[in-house]
């Protein structure tokens, strides 16, 4: 869904010099999704095209999902300690908003033009990623990885919090995929692993950003 204003010139004209000036950067596959969305405007569904839109200035701060999730985190946690963010994508915008000389980016799309000024690790998240240097694990639709930081993040004893989204990555012997499954088997996983230990919570996005898919939260109780 569109949730942002109509494009202005100026904003097509920003879009086109950056498209013309990063888009052999990008991988086949959101090479397409520019092609074929990045003149739609700002979504509620998107990141590739959503970080572009930020990266330019020419999203809408109201809506920004970004902007609105690193405020939910600076309520609930001290921002101030080591963080990993998990699946920053190619493009990292929510690190923009934290203290980036605490905080190291883990994805491997991410695109060197606009990483270089970061910390930073080109690798996929796993459950057996080291975490060791981190007190907060986050992550903006992270994807496939969300299970794995919920199961590390727990493992070892770190928060986390993770902003979810409308895909599904289900164990294949799940009849029902649908994303809203797959929400609730994170969220048993969560609370299977964490026990006592934990505060596992279901949290979301105000109604303005249009955002259906719940943020999933884990505090270490001592």
């Amino acid at each position: 869904m569109i949730i942002g204003h109509k494009l202005t010139k100026e904003d097509k004209e920003k879009i086109n010099s950056f498209t013309n000036k990063y888009y052999d950067l990008y991988p086949d596959y959101l090479q397409e999704e520019i092609d074929n969305k990045v003149m739609l405007g700002f979504t509620n569904n998107n990141d590739t095209i959503n970080q572009i839109y930020c990266y330019l200035s020419i999203d809408d701060k109201d809506i920004n999902p970004y902007l609105a999730f690193y405020n939910y985190l600076r309520s609930n946690f001290d921002l101030s300690k080591n963080i990993l963010e998990v699946g920053s994508g190619t493009i990292p915008i929510l690190v923009t908003y934290l203290n980036k000389d605490n905080v190291t980016l883990m994805d491997k799309n991410l695109i060197e033009a606009f990483y270089k000024d970061y910390n930073y690790i080109k690798e996929t998240f796993n459950v057996d990623t080291n975490i060791d240097d981190y007190d907060l694990i986050i992550g903006y639709n992270p994807c496939q990885a969300t299970e794995s930081i919920i199961r590390n993040a727990i493992q070892n004893n770190k928060n986390f919090s993770i902003a979810l989204c409308g895909c599904c990555f289900l164990p294949n012997e799940y009849e029902e995929r649908t994303s809203q499954k797959w929400h609730e088997y994170l969220y048993n996983i969560a609370n299977e692993l964490a026990k006592d230990n934990y505060e596992i919570k279901i949290d979301y996005f105000d109604d303005k950003l249009n955002i259906d898919y719940p943020i999933i939260t884990g505090k270490k109780r001592w």
